[in-house]
């Protein structure tokens, strides 16, 4: 480009026939080109290299509404058959807030809807294994406007990953599978969300060195072990960024982790109750960020493990970006929250502060149904009873086909699976009283504080205290100690342990049945089902 203007305006200056004078203008326009073509070059640079850093400094113009809202998509492209997701009660809050239980069916904590399954109707395109009756029942038409996402680490237990394939996604041939490296997840492809943050940017040394380390290392040769943690966090902004990217007409996004277990019918029976348009934000409620001048106020947010979702109008406004005064995009909330992920110790924390902060969206809590715990940990009792059940955390590789296989052969029909069928049907918990190795008071456990108690004799001994006393449901002999329990659950199983002898070593536990039959009797749900309302009183 120089070379060419030194040799045009020699040409000018000296060129063939008459010599032409060199104008005060063009003098100008070529000491003008002088300058600023190496200001472009430098600006080109710092735009495709340093942008983030450039766009924070960029006055926006006011968001364009209407890049938030065409969410819902045609209903053309709807199966006349189905159309989900179009009938919400009436009944239903509007936004979240106060006010939103008052007028509302009993004035009770939730609703008792009679919701319908779209399980059972064949189609022949459900799945990725059309040979599979559950697939094949699977209403794969619900997919368009529900966009699953998986994330899961390169890391992961493979036993794990073998589980969540032959059950919870299997029927989901558009799961969204999100990792910390770009991986095969069996016959899926896992995407590594982080590779353009950029990783060396935005990561803690410690996280950024394991994150290259496993870039070096082959699948068979990772660690399966506590440092995938250190990724986790980076994940939980960019997923949702992503997801809203790869299926942007969606109403509804399911965000789960690698050991989450999702029942369908009953999470789809949920959404089919709510208005998309508006922002909700749903999960199991956990603490997080306080702000405010002696940071009086609190965020809640959804705990990852209970798996959460984000209506497509609360994801819209957390992902959506403000154009400037040049048109250009701004800044991506992965950006805007940068350090507040690495001030912070979890992904689904400053994901929540994200919300609130930025999107003005809090959460709705709808805890028991988005369930902490593990299908041995559940505490049946008045909070988990007669709620719909739809999701499981820390799920034992062993125990996904078992629950694939019993909701399976459930008639769907009858209405969604409630805490009371995970107890009677699935756990069959009033027909046996004992199982060796087993601890079940762990949690909500209480003993007598006397070492001379006669409870402490024998199991036998231990048992006769459990029936005696009211409150007891089971109870754990170890160590010469009998431990009672409020909580009906299953429990899990315990090696022998502790300091000392023989059998007093082992872990025996034991069960009430008379009183948890008479408790199940005693609790029929016959009302329905209770589909709790949003709430963060209502929590673990």
């Amino acid at each position: 480009m120089l070379s060419w203007l030194t040799r045009r305006r020699k040409t000018i200056r000296e060129g063939p026939g008459v010599p032409q004078p060199v104008t005060r203008g063009f003098q100008w326009w070529n000491r003008a080109l002088y300058i600023t073509i190496p200001f472009l070059l430098v600006l080109n640079y710092f735009i495709i290299f340093h942008w983030s850093a450039i766009e924070a400094y960029l006055p926006f113009t006011s968001s364009d509404a209407g890049e938030l809202r065409p969410f819902r998509p045609p209903t053309s492209s709807v199966p006349a058959s189905s159309e989900p997701f179009d009938n919400a009660p009436n009944d239903t809050p509007d936004l979240p807030g106060e006010g939103r239980l008052e007028g509302v069916e009993n004035g009770l904590d939730y609703w008792t809807w009679n919701t319908h399954t779209q399980f059972g109707y064949a189609n022949a395109n459900a799945s990725t294994n059309d040979t599979d009756p559950a697939c094949a029942n699977f209403p794969s038409s619900l997919l368009f406007a529900v966009q699953v996402t998986l994330k899961t680490g390169v890391a992961d237990d493979k036993s794990r990953t073998k589980s969540q394939l032959s059950t919870v996604i299997k029927c989901l041939p558009n799961v969204f599978i999100v990792s910390d490296s770009d991986h095969q997840y069996g016959n899926r492809k896992a995407l590594d969300v982080l590779k353009d943050l950029p990783p060396d940017e935005y990561m803690k040394g410690d996280a950024y060195d394991f994150y290259l380390e496993q870039k070096n290392t082959t699948k068979e040769e990772l660690r399966q072990n506590s440092d995938g943690w250190k990724l986790d966090k980076y994940k939980f902004l960019p997923m949702v960024e992503k997801a809203v990217a790869l299926n942007p007409n969606a109403e509804w996004y399911v965000f789960l982790e690698s050991d989450s277990y999702i029942f369908w019918d009953n999470m789809f029976r949920l959404l089919n109750n709510f208005d998309s348009t508006k922002p909700w934000y749903f999960g199991s409620p956990s603490p997080g960020k306080t702000y405010g001048k002696d940071g009086e106020n609190k965020i809640w947010f959804a705990y990852g493990g209970a798996s959460f979702v984000l209506s497509a109008a609360a994801a819209g406004k957390l992902v959506h970006r403000e154009r400037n005064i040049i048109g250009m995009k701004g800044i991506r909330v992965t950006d805007q929250y940068r350090q507040d992920i690495l001030d912070d110790c979890c992904g689904d924390s400053i994901l929540g502060w994200a919300l609130h902060d930025k999107a003005n969206v809090d959460l709705s809590g709808l805890f028991p149904m988005f369930n902490p715990h593990s299908l041995d940990g559940v505490p049946f009792g008045n909070k988990y009873w007669c709620e719909p059940v739809i999701s499981l955390h820390k799920t034992a590789s062993q125990d996904y086909v078992k629950l694939w296989e019993w909701e399976n052969s459930w008639n769907r029909k009858k209405g969604p699976l409630l805490y009371r069928d995970l107890l009677t049907s699935y756990h069959n918990l009033g027909t046996f009283d004992r199982r060796e190795d087993w601890d079940n008071a762990d949690t909500d456990g209480y003993h007598h504080e006397e070492a001379d108690h006669p409870s402490h004799a024998s199991f036998s001994a231990c048992m006769e205290e459990c029936k005696k006393d009211e409150q007891c449901h089971q109870f754990t002999y170890h160590g010469a100690h009998c431990w009672l329990s409020r909580a009906m659950k299953m429990g899990h199983p315990k090696n022998p342990d502790g300091a000392h002898e023989g059998q007093d070593r082992n872990y025996v536990s034991g069960w009430d049945v008379d009183k948890i039959n008479k408790w199940v009797e005693e609790n029929p749900c016959e009302e329905g089902p209770h589909w709790v309302k949003p709430s963060i009183e209502r929590k673990f």
